[in-house]
């Protein structure tokens, strides 16, 4: 069965790859930000309790201004509204808003995206949050899961890569890995493990993010891994 992907749980994955990382070449950029641009995914989800699989889809609204600081909007199709700004040479998730959460407050974020521009051998770091590390149990359904802020090391590994999506086949891509680990005391259910994340990214030309791989596991049997597919689906512009 075929489902739109809860789009705060696709935040949590996506910190990495929903930016603004243009090239040296002023045109040309690997996360447009320009109004009219529209994203659908088609994403798998592989958790203890199976296959999943999910749609998402993502769309520019332009500039806008946010506390008197020019910032770029990106709005998934639950409505919810997502914040960026590139700062001193980098791109800034900066938080989100949506009316799901009650109230439609603004929750606000201070997280380094990635250098912009980005170049071959660029690192850096950041902090991602587990989501695939869960599992729901009888009889009441009751879910359980490991949720633990890794820090990850992140590097760009290639800026030629060629990837073969469900939406046509991409050349010149920007090839992003991001690698981390922490011990966690997950509680009675699982106890102390050791929590392992690895995640790869591409990014095509004047396009934005094509492909998304990531990989979590623990060193406990009861929530052992988990694993995520995110392809480009569907690209339109203007």
């Amino acid at each position: 069965m075929c489902r739109f992907l809860n789009h705060s749980l696709f935040v949590s994955f996506t910190l990495l790859f929903l930016t603004c990382c243009s090239s040296p070449n002023s045109d040309i950029t690997y996360f447009p930000l320009d109004d009219g641009y529209k994203w659908r995914y088609s994403v798998s989800m592989i958790t203890r309790d199976g296959l999943e699989k999910q749609q998402y889809i993502l769309k520019n609204l332009g500039k806008s201004d946010l506390h008197n600081t020019p910032v770029h909007l990106k709005q998934s199709m639950d409505g919810t509204f997502i914040y960026y700004a590139v700062e001193e040479g980098v791109v800034m998730f900066k938080g989100t808003k949506s009316f799901l959460v009650p109230g439609g407050l603004f929750q606000p974020e201070q997280q380094v995206i990635m250098p912009n521009p980005v170049k071959l051998d660029d690192k850096w770091q950041t902090i991602s949050t587990t989501r695939l590390l869960k599992k729901t149990g009888p009889p009441q359904k009751t879910e359980f899961k490991i949720l633990a802020n890794v820090p990850m090391d992140v590097s760009v590994e290639s800026i030629n890569e060629t990837v073969n999506v469900p939406a046509g086949v991409f050349t010149n891509c920007v090839k992003i890995k991001s690698e981390g680990s922490i011990m966690k005391d997950a509680g009675n259910y699982v106890g102390l493990t050791l929590i392992d994340v690895e995640e790869t990214s591409w990014y095509a030309p004047n396009v934005g993010l094509v492909k998304l791989e990531r990989v979590e596991t623990t060193k406990s049997e009861a929530l052992d891994k988990g694993s995520l597919l995110i392809e480009l689906a569907d690209f339109k512009r203007g």
